[in-house]
């Protein structure tokens, strides 16, 4: 095997998350990660990014179960948004009296929906790697 060959996978690595970090376990320790692994069928990095998200505050990957609730909460919130640009189109058009706080919390409302909406896509995001059960 050459050298080329056993660094795409880091690339690609590098491409999707960025940064490449190396982390040592005790066994039990890895043990324990394995096994998490498999009973989501996911890889050892997948879980511990995982934890990793958890312990920062961001929003946990979906379930299965939950994936088709979260997309379609999205779409609604994308429909709010376009809604709230409406809006505010509208008072920029004078079709409505303008009013400067309106305008503000219209758009600060705008930007929360935004925010929620891109964290709940990212609660979709599927690993592009799973682990296969191994017979």
């Amino acid at each position: 095997m050459d050298a080329g060959a056993k660094k795409a996978p880091v690339r690609s690595a590098l491409r999707r998350y960025g940064e490449v970090t190396h982390i040592r376990f005790s066994t039990d320790e890895l043990a324990s990660l394995k096994a998490a692994a498999q009973r989501d069928g996911v890889t050892v990095s997948e879980v511990i990014r995982r934890l990793v998200r958890a312990e920062a505050g961001h929003l946990p990957v979906a379930t299965e179960a939950l994936q088709p609730v979260i997309v379609e909460l999205s779409d609604h919130l994308r429909r709010v948004g376009i809604d709230f640009n409406r809006a505010v189109r509208a008072m920029n058009d004078g079709r409505v009296g303008y009013d400067e706080d309106l305008e503000r919390a219209l758009i600060a409302v705008g930007d929360l929906v935004r925010q929620f909406r891109e964290e709940l896509k990212a609660m979709t995001l599927r690993p592009r790697k799973t682990k296969s059960a191994k017979p």
